[in-house]
């Protein structure tokens, strides 16, 4: 014992270094009093920061379909099952009470056993019996000592029962359904002071937000040139990467003369703020930071005097290529920024372009392959008879009729019934099934499972592996049953696979919306660029708004991509943003818009294609041909001419100009565009974005598109028909081959007789003598 406590007072001793050590660089920590009788309360973990002074605490109301993406009910059904949902904590926010209410509807034949158990990051912190609970209605506080920074698991585990013996465990009358809308997280916290450490930046920048759609002012000391408007691009982008999912609104906005006014500059909710310019005009938010001399490209962070929950990152240089440079390095995501307020970067070379454009053209043939782990799907095991919902993955398809092929590899457990098995689904229909049929339980390397052309389409599609898994006993004839094996591992390294298909020779708008790029081709944003019609604030920051979004949506900076006002040299993707009436008349045109807002847009009546095939084609070959001679889909389209169709909406129209692309977010002035731009990258709005033209009203949901999508879609041409009927019904083929043989020797036996009758002297009888 006296060795034991001999080993306590060390340890604690060699903490009390390791913290006065720690606090040379450190903020200070909040102290904490012990309460008596109790164990001493867990020293703050090294990033936790102290709440800012004279911070005031906000309650917040997060619905949980914010969480889960989606309105539609979560229902549970079976004997047992689970919800997972995942309650994320800023790192600038402290929370000091947590309340989950739970709405929702209880089938109404559970009985008295029947319960659901709330875990709160692996511990149960409360219970709360089902039956009777026909309108459910749950408040449990989460305890704020197991909360943590970052994602908080919250599984909502469901053991329902309608009998006490012999009940079948997959029974019909066994549900709950949760209401995600009218069901919440209600947290009550306040600001904390920010840590000034750059690298930290992510937490400043954070997409862990409750707030659904963050406001970034980006400073500058006067209407932005040229020069800074390529770093302005940057930081955008910079700034939409950190908040990765969460759509984030970038505004242009003059600096104020001092440090200590910034507080009152920033839009109301805004935690902080960036300013960019020359270390000149950067010198009254500078002062008192110990700079080197020699002006190399810096980054500050600054807290808001009297404000310490709100901050200002500065990034300045001597000159606009230092100031590109310093911007080009917040906007790489990884960047190694020091554990100080301050940092300079006085290198940053890029690679060249020949190996950028290199490494793009290795993903463009039509055949390529690629694990799901390049999507961000991660190893996952499914448990319990409803598989936990399956495990899904989003991939990008460039081409029109190109198929996939899925190989699966997955291991499942032991001793599951032979019904079982993992559908492979591809947005929402099942194109095969894996049985998990083995008593043994088995692996699966390299199982191929073809999801044929017509299931998929240009664009993001959705790969669902679904498992059924069914214990051996199900429960009937009063047997015993154990879900503890209902098990099956997909791995991470299953693989994707292309096949063939059309690249999409038309811009579309989906197309950047689910790239971020106007055409499929193009690198990290070589040859293309954002041109702005003017540099008026609003016009600059739905042009940031804009790229930021780019940003997210490419999961990586386009480094590429040039801000400019006016036109931009060495461009073959034009992208261009302001108000109708300051777009360049060649612009408009293209575009099919004048400068009062009316609209000259084609229509879609009917999609065709002419599709040649080869005499004894068949059908499974069809995507060669398609392949050799381009066959993608033409539009039969009516002209109209629509005005006034910009009154109160923004507009997004993409078309072909001599040959290159151009993509135009307009509206009839700047600060309707600017509005309609906020409104366009919020999550509904965005995954609308298709066709040529898309028309919305700013704080309106549902977008108006015009797209062939819509539109009826026939092929004609058929060359080699016969060919293709034969390959479709070959029983029926032969048949009618053989009736047309028959045919053709009888017409010919008979045109024979007939001349032979007509032509030929007829020949005497022979006479036969008999013989005796």
């Amino acid at each position: 014992m006296n060795e034991l406590r001999r080993w306590w007072r060390a340890a604690r001793a060699a903490g009390a270094a390791v913290g006065m050590a720690a606090g040379l660089c450190a903020l200070p920590a909040v102290a904490q009093q012990a309460v008596p009788g109790e164990a001493p309360a867990a020293a703050p973990a090294p990033s936790a920061t102290p709440v800012a002074a004279g911070a005031v605490a906000t309650t917040w109301s997060l619905p949980l379909s914010r969480f889960t993406g989606d309105t539609a009910p979560l229902r549970v059904q079976g004997v047992q099952g689970e919800l997972r949902l995942s309650l994320p904590m800023p790192a600038l926010l402290s929370a000091s009470e947590v309340v989950l209410e739970l709405v929702g509807t209880a089938s109404q034949a559970l009985i008295n056993s029947s319960q659901v158990a709330v875990e709160l990051n692996g511990r149960v912190v409360a219970q709360q019996r089902l039956a009777g609970q026909s309108a459910l209605r749950l408040s449990v506080a989460l305890p704020v000592s197991l909360l943590h920074e970052g994602y908080n698991e919250v599984r909502l585990a469901f053991a329902q029962h309608y009998h006490e013996r012999c009940e079948y465990p997959m029974a019909p009358e066994l549900w709950t359904q949760i209401d995600p809308v009218a069901s919440r997280f209600v947290v009550r916290a306040a600001p904390r002071a920010v840590p000034l450490r750059l690298d930290r930046l992510d937490e400043l920048f954070d997409k862990r937000s409750w707030d659904e759609a963050p406001l970034v002012p980006v400073f500058t000391a006067a209407a932005p040139d040229a020069g800074v408007l390529s770093a302005l691009s940057l930081v955008a982008q910079g700034i939409g990467q950190r908040y990765d999912y969460l759509p984030v609104r970038v505004g242009s906005a003059r600096l104020p003369a001092r440090l200590e006014a910034v507080a009152e500059a920033l839009p109301p909710g805004a935690r902080g703020g960036v300013a960019v310019g020359t270390l000149a005009q950067m010198a009254p938010m500078l002062a008192g930071v110990p700079l080197p001399s020699g002006g190399a490209p810096v980054a500050v962070l600054r807290r808001l005097p009297g404000d310490e929950g709100r901050f200002l990152l500065v990034l300045a240089a001597q000159d606009a290529a230092g100031l590109e440079q310093i911007a080009r390095a917040f906007a790489m995501p990884r960047m190694p920024w020091p554990d100080k307020p301050w940092a300079t970067v006085s290198q940053l070379r890029m690679p060249p372009l020949g190996s950028v454009t290199g490494a793009a053209a290795s993903l463009r043939p039509a055949t390529q392959a690629f694990p799901l782990s390049a999507q961000g799907f991660r190893t996952v095991t499914l448990v319990g008879m409803g598989g936990s919902g399956g495990a899904s993955v989003r991939f990008w398809n460039p081409a029109w009729q190109g198929r996939v092929q899925v190989r699966v590899h997955a291991a499942y457990a032991a001793g599951m019934a032979p019904q079982s098995a993992l559908n492979v689904v591809a947005n929402g229909t099942m194109h095969g099934s894996i049985p998990l049929d083995n008593p043994a339980g088995g692996v699966y390397d390299n199982y191929a499972v073809t999801v044929p052309a017509g299931a998929l389409r240009p664009g993001w599609n959705t790969l669902t592996l679904q498992p059924n898994l069914v214990p051996r006993n199900n429960g009937g004839e009063c047997q015993a049953f154990f879900p503890g094996n209902l098990a099956v591992t997909v791995y991470e390294d299953t693989t994707l696979q292309t096949f063939g298909g059309s690249p999409l020779q038309r811009p579309d708008l989906g197309l950047l919306a689910y790239s971020g790029r106007p055409m499929p081709d193009v690198p990290v944003g070589v040859g293309m660029a954002v041109q702005l019609t003017d540099a008026q604030d609003a016009t600059v920051g739905a042009g940031l708004t804009l790229l930021s979004k780019l940003a997210q949506v490419f999961r990586g900076p386009l480094l590429r991509t040039q801000l400019t006002v006016g036109a931009a040299q060495g461009v073959t993707n034009h992208v261009w943003v302001g108000p109708v009436g300051g777009l360049p008349d060649a612009v408009r045109r293209a575009a099919g818009l004048d400068a009062q807002g009316g609209l000259d847009v084609p229509v879609p009546l009917i999609q065709t294609s002419d599709v040649p095939v080869r005499e004894g084609q068949v059908l499974l070959a069809l995507r060669d041909q398609v392949d050799a001679f381009g066959a993608a889909p033409g539009t039969l389209s009516a002209q109209a001419a629509v005005a006034p169709a910009l009154q109160g909406r923004s507009a997004a129209v993409t078309t072909l100009d001599k040959g290159e692309p151009v993509t135009v977010f307009t509206a009839l002035d700047a600060a309707a565009l600017e509005a309609g731009m906020r409104q366009l990258v919020g999550h509904g709005a965005w995954s609308q974005l298709k066709g040529s033209v898309a028309l919305w009203r700013a704080g309106e949901e549902p977008l108006q598109t015009v797209t062939p999508d819509d539109a009826p879609f026939t092929a004609y041409s058929l060359r080699g028909g016969l060919g293709l009927w034969i390959s479709q019904y070959p029983w029926w083929a032969l048949s009618f081959l053989l009736v047309l043989l028959g045919s053709v020797v009888w017409l010919l036996r008979t045109s024979l007789a007939r001349y032979r009758r007509r032509h030929l002297p007829a020949q005497p009888a022979r006479r036969h003598d008999d013989k005796a």
